[in-house]
């Protein structure tokens, strides 16, 4: 019903496809362009996307027992070579297998920040034609939003035999989710489980629409992420009655500024958060600005100190 504006989206979404031990592709979730330049972008995800959806598909059998008391990380760890893991972007007309150099996250928030790079860099670079910029704005109960996410997504391998070896075809499907609700709930300390500012709204979500974006439709406003959709309680009345309130979880968009990333490719390089690189102007500063966002007490895991100063929205 909305072909103009899914054929604006389309180009600033991509669909995390992860590969088992026998290559056999899967898809994980949804992710979000937040910034882009020559052969680069950056995207935004919900972290479990990555470290569950993902992990899931590269190792069904955990690396550990249930009952193991002491973890390694690299067991909790998604492989991010380009083997093992791919960003699928679609505009309309062609498709690319990006691939993923860089992931970050920490051990507070549900949300993700990873690079994206052409699978192959020509002469001519390759750019990217949408960008859905961070909105530091928070809602409020009774607020309008919209959700845009991947849906209905499926992957058809077509290599059977196992193992394979050299390039494995396979199709992947996927369509643009535009859905509509209001906000139920506000939670700037965390919401049950979900330990990070979050809020809820009456839109129910699907599988595999974790990690795409939500916006206040707001005329003559640009149309930026002001939250991450993570997870979904509601029940299943809601999804054939629109009378039944739905329970998305959705997470708000400003914690992102404390992610930080690598100032420069290859690695190893230096490393800014988010926060310092729009102050720098290396990326498109955050709508609604940064100035009423503190960080600080930085941990060497990435965790840290968020604040929100309260800031009028229009």
């Amino acid at each position: 019903m909305n072909p103009n504006l899914v054929d604006d989206f389309r180009p600033c979404l991509v669909a995390f496809v992860a590969f088992d031990h026998g290559n056999k592709p899967g898809l994980a979730g949804t992710g979000f362009i937040i910034g882009t330049g020559e052969n680069i972008a950056l995207v935004i995800t919900a972290k479990h996307v990555l470290t569950e959806g993902v992990l899931n598909i590269q190792r069904p059998v955990p690396r550990y027992a249930p009952s193991a008391i002491f973890v390694p990380a690299s067991s909790l760890a998604p492989a991010i070579e380009k083997e093992k893991l791919r960003a699928m972007w679609l505009d309309g007309t062609r498709g690319e297998a990006m691939t993923i150099p860089h992931c970050s996250y920490n051990d507070v928030l549900d949300i993700a920040c990873c690079i994206l790079l052409p699978q192959e860099i020509t002469e001519t670079p390759f750019m990217f034609r949408g960008v859905i910029p961070l909105d530091t704005a928070r809602p409020s109960v009774g607020d309008i939003v919209h959700t845009v996410s991947l849906d209905a997504m499926d992957v058809i391998d077509h290599a059977h035999s196992a193992p394979f070896s050299g390039p494995r075809p396979f199709t992947a499907s996927q369509r643009i989710s535009i859905r509509r609700g209001l906000v139920t709930g506000v939670y700037p300390d965390g919401f049950r489980q979900y330990r990070w500012p979050c809020f809820t709204t009456s839109i129910p979500v699907e599988p595999g629409m974790s990690g795409g974006f939500v916006y206040f439709p707001r005329e003559a406003y640009t149309i930026s992420a002001c939250g991450i959709v993570c997870a979904d309680n509601s029940p299943s009345e809601a999804r054939s009655n629109q009378m039944i309130s739905g329970e998305s979880v959705i997470a708000y968009s400003w914690p992102a500024l404390a992610l930080s990333l690598p100032e420069r490719l290859p690695l190893p390089a230096p490393s800014y958060s988010l926060h310092e690189m729009m102050r720098k102007g290396a990326m498109p500063m955050a709508i609604g600005g940064i100035d009423h966002i503190e960080i600080s007490n930085r941990e060497p895991n990435g965790d840290c100190t968020i604040e929100y100063k309260m800031l009028q929205r229009p």
